[in-house]
């Protein structure tokens, strides 16, 4: 156990207790992990000397250690969101003011490897970091650098809520309902690869309004708090 002291937007000196539990996943011997509040933290992205840069394999499998940067594993997430319903909650430390925030979805699931390419699922959101999971994005209004590319995809892709034409190609930022990529396995909508870019595997769309495995130059929540310097993602059942 031990704990960690952190100031927030809410409280000044908020101290969070990390305790090491076991947990049960279907078909997987019992998995260490660390809890805090209830919640299970499947990822933890701590500052950038990790290489993120992984292959599919380690994605799927996990990696990190429990109290540095940390990876449950895409099969794990599977297993355990589909036998029962979970929630999920995300925490992103903003690099220009150090001041965390948060972001709550009421129903999280990870879809299956051979059908759904680990399909990310979300809803129910609520928080003040801002629905960087479902933000419905504008490529004729953004500011970052992939312009060109964005003009290309905006043909046949459209900026809302929903699937384009019933394909199940979601908006160029949404990356609820998207399967994962890492560099070297592109399941993305992007021209080329998202993760070969950007410094880790995630679930990008095209290729990112938020990432959380991400190398510095796009380590992100721009929903509302923009550049990060710290995240983890946690779970609990519903």
């Amino acid at each position: 156990m031990y704990t960690v002291y952190y100031k927030t937007n809410c409280f000044a000196d908020f101290v969070a207790t990390n305790s090491t539990i076991d947990i049960a996943i279907p078909t997987q011997h019992p998995v260490p992990v660390m809890s805090v509040f209830g919640w299970i933290i499947i990822q933890q992205h701590l500052g950038f000397t990790f290489d993120w840069q992984l292959p599919w394999a380690d994605y799927k499998a996990g990696f990190g250690s429990i109290d540095a940067d940390f990876w449950l594993g895409l099969e794990k997430m599977h297993l355990l969101t589909s036998s029962q319903p979970y929630r999920l909650r995300v925490e992103v430390q903003q690099w220009s003011t150090n001041l965390w925030y948060s972001a709550e979805y009421w129903s999280f699931k990870i879809g299956d490897e051979s059908d759904y390419q680990y399909q990310l699922q979300v809803s129910g959101y609520s928080g003040d970091a801002g629905n960087g999971l479902q933000h419905e994005g504008d490529y004729g209004n953004d500011d970052d650098d992939d312009d060109d590319n964005e003009r290309l995809i905006g043909l046949w892709v459209e900026q809302y809520e929903g699937d384009y034409d019933g394909n199940l190609r979601f908006g160029i930022y949404y990356h609820n309902g998207m399967s994962f990529t890492t560099y070297d396995q592109d399941n993305d909508y992007f021209g080329g690869n998202c993760a070969s870019g950007r410094g880790g595997g995630w679930w990008y769309n095209s290729c990112v309004w938020a990432c959380l495995t991400c190398g510095m130059a796009r380590f992100e929540w721009y929903a509302d708090v923009g550049y990060i310097v710290n995240s983890r993602m946690m779970v609990k059942r519903q």
